[in-house]
């Protein structure tokens, strides 16, 4: 079947979309919440076949229909109409492809400090400010939540700001002695900072699946949820995000967090999610 670039935008949307309402199915302890997203799921299951007759909801899983279209990366030039990313949660990383690894630091060799810190800087730039007070109104018990998750962040960032000093710290120590010593210090310091992040992401995650559950089923958590981002170029330096609906840059975002961890595969080191 012959599509044009505005239908597999669409599709390209919509599986998204339900994929993550396939996330929340999977993982939500309220079975009320999971019965409402079961519903949502089913129109937009039905809402696919008709822009795609191909697909059959009874024997395929959005996943196939992404890689027949080459929207997971593997097989065609997938759309990225509207100015929205196509990204899928599945093996391909697209969101992370997207995003060089850069060096933390001029002598930080370690990979996942680099990856985590691109990603961390990422989220600070790109990503956050899109979900910040700023551009995403949201009811008074979500916002308490954004307040303590971007308390993590900022935790996160300070940690990474004070490894990276020792990292260059110790490249740059002359007397064995003093090496020694920071070798351990930077030892110590990178595994707090990786399992320390690893832990806040999936807290930012937990709560971004909670904006994307009030969203897909029309609640009230997010009052301006059809609403388009324009940032402010005097005051923010984002631009990755600019024309999306917050409804967008949200289930963006999420997927963003589910590829992190998943490429991270670190154990946790409180429980949670």
């Amino acid at each position: 079947m012959d599509l044009n670039q505005d239908q597999l935008t669409e599709i390209d949307k919509l599986t998204r979309y339900i994929k993550q309402m396939e996330g929340i199915v999977r993982t939500s302890p309220n079975p009320d919440q999971v019965a409402r997203v079961k519903r949502e799921l089913q129109k937009y299951r039905e809402k696919l076949q008709v822009l795609y007759p191909d697909f059959d909801p009874a024997q395929q899983q959005v996943d196939d229909v992404r890689s027949e279209l080459g929207l997971d990366g593997s097989g065609k030039q997938q759309s990225s109409g509207g100015g929205s990313a196509s990204s899928s949660g599945g093996a391909g990383h697209d969101i992370l492809e997207k995003f060089p690894v850069a060096k933390a630091s001029p002598n930080c060799t370690d990979h996942d400090v680099n990856f985590l810190a691109t990603i961390l800087h990422v989220i600070q730039k790109e990503y956050w400010p899109a979900i910040s007070e700023q551009h995403t109104r949201m009811d008074f018990s979500l916002n308490q939540e954004r307040d303590t998750i971007r308390h993590h962040l900022d935790t996160a960032l300070r940690n990474l700001k004070i490894l990276t000093e020792t990292v260059e710290e110790y490249a740059q120590a002359e007397k064995q002695d003093f090496r020694e010593q920071l070798l351990k210090m930077k030892n110590k310091q990178t595994r707090v900072f990786l399992f320390e992040t690893n832990d806040m992401l999936r807290l930012m995650r937990e709560f971004m699946r909670k904006v994307a559950g009030d969203i897909h089923q029309n609640g009230s958590g997010v009052q301006n949820k059809s609403d388009k981002i324009q940032f402010n170029s005097k005051f923010e330096d984002a631009t990755l995000l600019e024309g999306y609906t917050i409804r967008d840059a949200v289930l963006e975002f999420l997927e963003l967090l589910d590829q992190t961890i998943a490429q991270l595969r670190l154990p946790q080191m409180k429980q949670g999610s």
